[in-house]
């Protein structure tokens, strides 16, 4: 699939035309520009749901700059800001919007973010769509607010209004409140059925509306596209995806924009995390999707996003088979593109390599490493908090991977082959079946989900009898101590686990014969207080390791934590088919295949640059022909390789990337 950049852009309607379309054809000149998306009563032009008035000034006011863009060969699409609003942000509804407003779990009401069951302003949306599938728009988007979660200052977000516990009423053959319902969907234990009955009526209600959208916007020309957010936030929702690539296209393939990097530079443990996220984006697309994850910058220049970060982003998403981006650079304010020379320089820089990665990572490849399994349906499985909050349905999917990338190892979201970790309550989601399969493999325990296993009647498939989470109230740990040669530097050598999110609770079992404990917990005055990490190798024939702490926190890493780590996932993965790096902190390899073409990346998250690293490539992996690193500025560089050693022409920076081919 060709590179393809999409500008995103916002001009408001106090603007001379004819000078927006100048500063518009000075910009497509001088930058490798396919696209503008253009906002409209976005952001700092937003004062709640316009008018159907309004909408048709904006339409005509931007027609001339539209217009021109067409001419000169840029396809133009558009991205209403709302549909339902994002949140209030102290706007309200405007006379006439008598429309119910969207309603959080515990009732709060919104004032002008608007409930997707009301009928007036589900007529007044289609108007507004009728009008944009006139003007010729590639692709009409339905932005992020379309989502239930997230509309501040709504706690968790909606909609529990009347309209919405009057239906599921009607499809549960009950006669509950928003309390009882909301009380039954969060209950600890078992998952109530009602839980089920609400996700599906939110599912097919909205599935139900955006297929009609789709209708319109086809009519017209035009394609309905859809930008999202987090998996595990959808899922909350209740969301199953094959559902709403039928409504958003139909027979045609989807148009999707998925969130996966955070808008402003970030640290290093956040970037296996957006890998994970946008390959979990990738496994829930059709084959055949419109991939254009969106490289965001709020607020937009350097100081918020680095270039360097920027450039990073456009990589990681050539590699995992997006090679249409939807790029954000410029304020929603209407201010003059030209007045920033270095933007346009930076997408002329990035340009060639992009085309580059969009010809040697194909959307047919898939990531291959340490598997860290998850589902869509997670919040209809997972056993609650008990706190009766809707956010107890959100799981956290992508905890392992910052631990292992952190250490250099490759992961994937599919289930692995030779290794799945589990992380946290991700152990309540997964079926018997599933878990049956991978414990006759490899497993990664941490130390919440062996207590759920073992609550699941698995524990003697981990080595387990019985099991607790304790906190120092219970022992007074502080260290962790490494007892086997075999899984640390040496013997002897020690661990902190006196605070910190990872150490708040620590996985104690009555162990069984058979079970090998590689470390154990000691007090300040080195007393031992319970064991550590164990090792077994169960009647299905898998090995399984258990770490005592949670991963469902910041990483806490030293050099003995990511040596104890490594040497654990050499054991899980005797015959090495996942793949790992090492030599340096935070490289963060990546692999992928179809079976057929295999490419690796390796990432330096590090503030300290690197010279020289040793790659482990999946066993089943043919030797790179080429190795290329891909500097901050978007250069390509030849790099030498002997064996698995990678020698480079000049220090691998933080955010680059090494690329074998």
């Amino acid at each position: 699939m060709p590179g393809r950049f999409t500008l995103r852009m916002q001009f408001g309607k106090h603007q001379d035309a004819a000078w927006i379309r100048d500063r518009l054809l000075t910009l497509v000149q001088r930058a490798p520009i396919d696209e503008i998306m253009f906002f409209w009563f976005a952001e700092d032009m937003n004062c709640g749901h316009e008018t159907l008035e309004e909408i048709a000034e904006w339409i005509e006011h931007s027609r001339t700059f539209r217009d021109a863009l067409t001419d000169a060969g840029v396809t133009v699409s558009l991205n209403p800001w709302h549909t339902v609003l994002h949140e209030d942000r102290n706007r309200t509804l405007k006379p006439g919007q008598n429309w119910q407003t969207m309603v959080s779990p515990t009732g709060r009401r919104a004032r002008a973010v608007v409930c997707p069951l009301d009928e007036h302003w589900r007529t007044y949306y289609e108007e507004t769509l009728r009008l944009y599938a006139l003007e010729d728009f590639r692709v009409i988007w339905i932005d992020d607010d379309i989502r239930l979660h997230n509309h501040r200052p709504l706690d968790w977000g909606g909609c529990f209004c009347d309209l919405h516990v009057a239906e599921f009423n009607r499809r549960a053959g009950t006669d509950a409140s928003r309390d009882q319902i909301v009380a039954a969907c969060t209950a600890p234990g078992e998952p109530h059925p009602w839980r089920n009955v609400w996700l599906d009526m939110w599912n097919d209600t909205m599935t139900t509306m955006i297929s009609r959208w789709r209708e319109i916007v086809e009519a017209g020309g035009s394609r309905l596209g859809l930008m999202s957010s987090l998996p595990e936030a959808h899922a909350a929702e209740g969301r199953r995806w094959a559902d709403w690539w039928k409504a958003l296209a139909g027979d045609k393939p989807p148009v999707h924009r998925p969130h996966f990097w955070p808008y402003e530079d970030t640290v290093p443990e956040e970037l296996p995390a957006a890998i994970a996220k946008l390959d979990q984006n990738r496994i829930l697309q059709p084959d055949d999707v419109d991939s254009g994850p969106e490289i965001e910058s709020h607020q937009y220049g350097p100081w918020n996003k680095s270039f360097r970060q920027n450039g990073a982003q456009l990589v990681l998403a050539h590699v995992l088979g997006s090679a249409h981006l939807n790029i954000s650079l410029y304020d929603f304010l209407g201010n003059d593109p030209t007045d920033e020379p270095e933007r346009m320089a930076f997408l002329r820089d990035w340009r060639p390599v992009c085309d580059w990665l969009a010809d040697e990572f194909p959307m047919t490849l898939r990531t291959h490493g340490v598997g860290v399994p998850w589902s869509e349906d997670m919040s209809r499985r997972v056993h609650t908090d008990g706190s009766g909050r809707w956010q107890s349905l959100t799981c956290r999917p992508r905890d392992w991977t910052r631990w292992l990338g952190a250490v250099g190892h490759a992961f994937s979201m599919r289930p692995g082959d030779a290794i799945n970790a589990i992380g946290g309550t991700m152990a309540w989601t997964h079926s018997e079946d599933d878990l049956r399969r991978w414990l006759s493999a490899g497993v990664l325990l941490d130390g919440l989900a062996a207590h759920i296993l073992v609550e699941r009647g698995f524990g003697g498939f981990i080595g387990v009898k019985a099991a607790r989470m304790i906190t120092q109230a219970d022992a007074l740990y502080s260290v962790e101590n490494c007892l086997d040669a075999e899984f640390s530097v040496r013997p002897g050598t020690q661990m902190s686990i006196n605070r910190g999110g990872y150490a708040e609770r620590l996985f104690q079992g009555e162990l069984t014969r058979g079970a090998r404990v590689v470390s154990d917990l000691r007090d300040p005055r080195q007393r031992a207080v319970g064991h550590g990490e164990f090792l077994f190798e169960n009647d299905l024939g898998g090995r399984v390791a258990v770490v005592p702490w949670c991963v469902d926190s910041p990483v806490s890493m030293s050099s003995y934590r990511a040596a104890q780590l490594t040497k654990t996932l050499a054991w899980l993965d005797p015959e090495g088919k996942h793949g790992w790096v090492e030599d340096a902190v935070w490289l963060i390899p990546q692999f992928l295949t179809d079976g057929k073409v295999w490419r690796g990346v390796v990432w330096n998250g590090s503030a300290d640059a690197v010279e020289a690293f040793t790659v482990h490539f999946p066993a089943d992996m043919p030797a790179p022909k080429s190795v290329v690193h891909i500097d901050g500025r978007g250069r390509r560089h030849e790099a030498q390789m002997a064996g698995g050693r990678i020698q480079l022409t000049r220090p691998l920076h933080q955010w680059e990337s090494v690329a074998f081919l």
